[in-house]
């Protein structure tokens, strides 16, 4: 089994001694809430822009979308006909209540997996992509959206802020990567949204609309969340038949456990055959 750091959150520039993170049960109905501000719907608004063309590109036969507001729906463009809903709270509409860090599905069972900031907010986030992972099939998909520590909706935690989305993890990207590579599974290109300043105005926000098209133009790493695709690659094993029985017997050697003990053998091998050569 994969080990990950027990308390990631403490690693972070962010971290300041806060209180642990609540359940995600408890958090979710402010969350919610909060989706439902000026501030949330302009930045749900744009996770919908970038993601649902994402999914609606992705085959399968079973689709899971699991988020911590209840007025979301990433796969409404989906052409996967069994899709559903899970949540962590009892007031998610049409979805199915369960507990993320031990999912009821069986393992290899899902081929798009959308998780929509419940790492953000999960007290192990950890086990919540591990959980995820596990129940992906080999060649399935996942897309993760979080927030974005290093950002301008980031920043503005530093400032005192109560917002409900300033009391999460604050989890990098790069972070989440390093996670995934443990568990097989093999991201692309990250999307990032929302350079503009944290506004909860609506008139405002508007004024601010020329960050968003330098951020977006320009790729800048300073949006306010990011959106990593990732897909499970797992090794699969095959059997090779041998002769025994053949007058040529297969020939054992000692296998290089890495491409870096490969190159150092056949450095001390070249080595070798020079002074042999010059004597």
């Amino acid at each position: 089994m994969t080990r990950m750091p027990e308390n990631p959150e403490k690693h972070s520039l962010f971290y300041r001694g806060k209180a642990p993170i609540s359940p995600l049960a408890d958090s979710c109905p402010a969350l919610s809430d909060w989706f439902d501000s000026g501030l949330g719907r302009e930045i749900l608004t744009q996770q919908l822009a970038l993601v649902q063309p994402v999914v609606e590109g992705m085959f399968g036969y079973h689709l899971m979308q699991a988020s911590v507001a209840r007025q979301v729906d990433f796969a409404a463009c989906s052409r996967i006909n069994h899709r559903f809903k899970l949540s962590p709270c009892p007031e998610g509409q049409g979805a199915a209540l369960v507990e993320f860090e031990q999912l009821p599905l069986p393992s290899e069972s899902i081929d798009v997996a959308v998780l929509h900031h419940l790492l953000d907010f999960s007290p192990q986030p950890h086990q919540v992509l591990r959980e995820a992972a596990r129940v992906l099939i080999p060649g399935g998909h996942m897309v993760l959206i979080g927030f974005n520590p290093f950002s301008l909706l980031g920043l503005a935690r530093l400032f005192g802020g109560s917002s409900p989305y300033q009391l999460g993890n604050q989890l990098r990207a790069a972070r989440i990567e390093d996670w995934m590579n443990l568990l097989d599974l093999q991201s692309g290109q990250v999307e990032r949204g929302f350079f503009r300043m944290p506004l909860n105005h609506g008139d405002l926000l508007s004024k601010t609309s020329w960050m968003e098209r330098v951020g977006t133009r320009w790729h800048l790493p300073w949006g306010g969340f990011y959106i990593i695709v990732a897909r499970k690659e797992v090794a699969r094993m095959r059997t090779i038949k041998l002769n025994w029985r053949g007058e040529k017997k297969p020939a054992l050697s000692a296998v290089p456990s890495s491409p870096r003990v490969a190159a150092r053998g056949r450095h001390h091998k070249q080595g070798r055959h020079n002074s042999r050569h010059n004597k």
